[in-house]
């Protein structure tokens, strides 16, 4: 049952221009999406994702509290570390789409319902 949505848009030229602060992406990205994300358009995709996912979940989350990282197929995951979110109960699914001037995010909160076997 989805719960929550989120979307972001950003320009990527005001990534990169904050790109110029060394400090700037050890602020926003986890060392993982460190290694990963070298351009200003791939940092820009984390940061729109990042906004996306906490639109979604409607609640506060710091930036190093929300990883997103591609998976062995590389679709976007988000792993979220805060206390205020229980994986067991919620899945977030997240989408990133680039254009040449800006990156977007899309984050749905989907609520895991138990359903019993039908006999």
């Amino acid at each position: 049952m989805i719960v929550g949505l989120g979307i972001d848009l950003v320009e990527i030229t005001r990534i990169e221009e904050a790109m110029q602060n060394p400090r700037f992406q050890e602020r926003i990205l986890t060392r993982k999406e460190r290694d990963y994300c070298i351009t200003p358009f791939h940092v820009a995709g984390r940061w729109a994702a990042k906004e996306a996912v906490a639109k979604a979940v409607g609640v506060h989350l710091g930036w190093q509290e929300v990883e997103i990282l591609p998976n062995d197929m590389g679709v976007p995951t988000a792993q979220i570390t805060s206390m205020h979110f229980d994986p067991i109960r919620f899945r977030i699914h997240v989408s990133i789409t680039h254009e040449r001037t800006h990156a977007a995010a899309v984050a749905v909160l989907e609520k895991l319902v138990y359903q019993a076997p039908v006999p």
